[in-house]
């Protein structure tokens, strides 16, 4: 008898074997790439856009909504207050981890431009592992704040049974 297979998961194995193999044979190319991204003069402003985009369609998603949220900021000034401090946050989380990530990633993978003289290797791959996590958390959830408003939920409104 045959196995059953996750087929999603053998797609995305298939596309990160895929992607490995690419990278492993054209290096440079890719290490060219990713650093012409973090160093396009754009990227800021792109990042604020996208997170303000992500961040108005959020607010009037829930502004319509009749749907109680558990944040402390929603609690105690309202959907707006909310929506406008998560824009920020999550804006400045990604600029700034975009921009350390530029200077680790330029210092240890070109080393022509030195932008942490005084740190220990140590300290400057751990940079990059935090960095990466705050961007990508960052990213995902402004992508999960955008994509939660657009989609309609097919979920139905709980209603209290008493006894």
């Amino acid at each position: 008898m045959l196995p059953k297979f996750n087929y999603r998961l053998v797609v995305v194995l298939i596309v990160l074997v895929a992607i490995a193999a690419t990278y492993i044979t054209d290096q440079k190319y890719y290490n060219e790439a990713i650093r012409s991204v973090l160093e396009w003069k754009h990227l800021n402003i792109s990042i604020w856009f996208g997170s303000l985009i992500c961040f108005v369609l959020h607010y009037l998603s829930a502004k319509g909504s009749s749907a109680e949220y558990a944040g402390l900021i929603y609690k105690q000034f309202g959907i707006f207050a909310d929506s406008a401090f998560a824009a920020i946050t999550y804006g400045l989380a990604m600029t700034t981890s975009a921009s350390i990530l530029k200077g680790v990633y330029i210092q240890q993978f070109f080393g022509d431009v030195i932008y942490f003289n005084h740190f220990e290797s140590l300290d400057i791959y751990s940079m990059l592992v935090v960095c990466l996590f705050l961007l990508g958390y960052s990213l995902w959830s402004c992508t999960r704040a955008a994509w939660e408003a657009i989609v309609f939920s097919s979920a139905e409104r709980a209603e209290a049974v008493y006894d």
